[in-house]
């Protein structure tokens, strides 16, 4: 028998990799994990969903946008459609108003809203209504047929280029154009275009049919100096050419495009994109998968085809993290059956280029927005300053742009509110509000297949994992930790695992174990409102004889 110490560091670098076999993966991957995040060569606990704001129990949150303040120190503004259309919410600062616009009638559908900014106007916009607008000075939003959007039309995407309003798969009255992009004329400062005219030779609106396009426009966003118009299977460039043509029309990839409105953000010059069974990046000339090798499969084998409608795409750069929303039913889920929102987010660092997931607690929207939490001393003191978060110097206002989602009551898991969350980390977050427990989930990592053929042990040899030796500090490690082992025989069996031991920083050094088999396993779950970091480990193990 061979018995060695063997280190294990940089826990951080590789994040989850869920399609590869386990034992192809290097050491400091694992391959499986929920609501961990890695950064700075570390394992941790990832952002939790926080309580900023709970609407009244009849309001069903459908989508969220924020319109920048008009003064410098001024808060967002998060406007919130409920899901048949038939009230607006706004919320900034610790005040919740109604900008329902006058009159409108709900329409219940599952259809996705879109919003734009221009020229300081708000627009906001869903198939089953014509589009909305709210200039700096309106307390409510308006009908866009006060400026010569016909009663009739619709729209399926309302998004904003240049100087210009683009509508996409336009529908005029009975008439459908499913590959239309309609524009509006210049738009200028404090007020929505003055026409949509397409046969005026007096202004630049106009509008063009894709012909080529075989299946319907979904939504378009600005890339650089283009604009890219995503369809369902294909993508098209929209550039700004000027004179009598204002723009040219050009297609950029077969067999690559969007899931859902809504599903794509800009960072940097490139685009990130949710498509129906990839998730991809591009910068108007190339495309690269980001999932493909590492977690494409699990993701789009849980993904409800069903419920694609809710599917979204928000960006946090505070952490540079995107999170591709959705509804799924892997095996890992914390909130099973989703019936209105998502409850899984794919979390891609981009700056490190590493995957991993969180629960998400039935969202159906989400932006970034400055906020006042209008708490007190007195009104939080039925509450932890451990679950608190933030600092003290920002216990009474936050002005730093947070990450925000909004989510539907749903009693069936648990969650008793329609709420507006903060998502913001436990240690070293912004956010001055408590921990939504409702939707708070643990946090577990796990690695299966290890067969230590990186100290040349053969797969005919057994090995005996004698104990592991976390590192850690110990602030960083709390109670709450427990890990849990195992082993396997036979290549892709799923490992005997035993009991969850606890761990006490405090007062161990080590955990003893007693497992053996040719492929080792180990897993950690953390519970409950703290945070954890792990980096590193050391394992003691003996190589065996062979056993036929």
């Amino acid at each position: 028998m061979n018995t060695q110490i063997l280190p294990v560091r940089g826990l951080g670098g590789a994040g989850i990799i869920s399609d590869i076999n386990p034992y192809d993966l290097p050491p400091n991957a694992f391959s499986g994990g929920v609501n961990v995040r890695f950064e700075n060569g570390k394992v941790s606990r990832a952002p939790v969903f926080r309580r900023v704001h709970e609407f009244s129990d009849t309001f069903y949150p459908r989508h969220m946008f924020a319109i920048p303040p008009v003064s410098t120190g001024g808060y967002y503004t998060m406007v919130v459609p409920n899901n048949d259309f038939s009230e607006v919410a706004s919320y900034s600062g610790a005040t919740e108003s109604d900008v329902s616009p006058t009159g409108i009638v709900g329409v219940s559908s599952t259809e996705p809203f879109t919003d734009t900014f221009l020229g300081a106007v708000a627009y906001l916009n869903r198939s089953t209504h014509i589009p909305y607008y709210k200039t700096p000075s309106d307390t409510i939003f308006k009908p866009l047929t006060d400026s010569d959007w016909d009663s009739g039309w619709r729209c399926g995407s309302l998004r904003s280029y240049k100087d210009f309003l683009v509508a996409l798969n336009v529908t005029k009255g009975a008439t459908s154009y499913p590959t239309m992009v309609k524009w509006s004329d210049i738009t200028g400062y404090g007020a929505p275009p003055a026409s949509w005219d397409e046969t005026s030779t007096t202004n630049s609106a106009g509008e063009n049919i894709l012909n080529e396009m075989r299946d319907q426009l979904i939504d378009g966003l600005t890339l650089r100096d283009s604009f890219i118009l995503y369809g369902a299977t294909e993508s098209w460039a929209m550039d700004y050419i000027g004179g009598s043509l204002i723009f040219r029309f050009r297609k950029l990839f077969d067999n690559a495009g969007i899931i859902n409105q809504n599903c794509v953000v800009q960072i940097d010059g490139v685009h990130y994109v949710f498509d129906r069974n990839d998730i991809y990046m591009h910068d108007g000339a190339t495309k690269k998968s980001i999932v493909h090798g590492a977690n494409k499969d699990f993701i789009f084998e849980g993904l409800r085809s069903d419920l694609t409608k809710y599917a979204f795409v928000t960006h946090n750069p505070v952490l540079n993290e995107i999170y591709f929303c959705y509804a799924s039913d892997d095996a890992q889920v914390g909130f099973s059956n989703p019936s209105g929102g998502c409850n899984r987010a794919y979390v891609y660092n981009y700056r490190r280029g590493i995957g991993s997931f969180v629960d998400l607690a039935n969202v159906t929207g989400s932006c970034l927005g400055s906020l006042e939490t209008g708490d007190t001393w007195t009104s939080i003191d039925d509450v932890s300053w451990e679950d608190m978060g933030g600092t003290w110097s920002g216990a009474e206002d936050d002005k730093g742009l947070l990450t925000l989602f909004t989510g539907p009551l749903d009693t069936t898991q648990g969650l008793t509110k329609n709420r507006l969350y903060g998502f913001d980390l436990i240690t070293g977050g912004r956010l001055v509000a408590p921990i939504e427990t409702e939707a708070l989930k643990d946090a577990y990592i796990e690695r299966v297949g290890i067969d230590l053929d990186e100290v040349g042990a053969n797969l005919t040899l057994y090995k005996a994992l004698h104990a592991i030796y976390p590192q850690h500090s110990v602030s960083e490690l709390p109670s709450g930790t427990s890990f849990g082992f195992g082993g396997s025989s036979i290549v892709g069996q799923e490992p005997n695992w035993s009991d969850y031991t606890t761990y006490t920083p405090t007062t161990d050094n080590k955990i003893d174990v007693r497992e053996t088999g040719r492929y080792l396993a180990y897993r950690m779950l953390h519970t409950g409102s703290t945070d954890f970091a792990l980096s590193g480990f050391d394992i003691k193990v003996t190589l065996r004889g062979r056993r036929g």
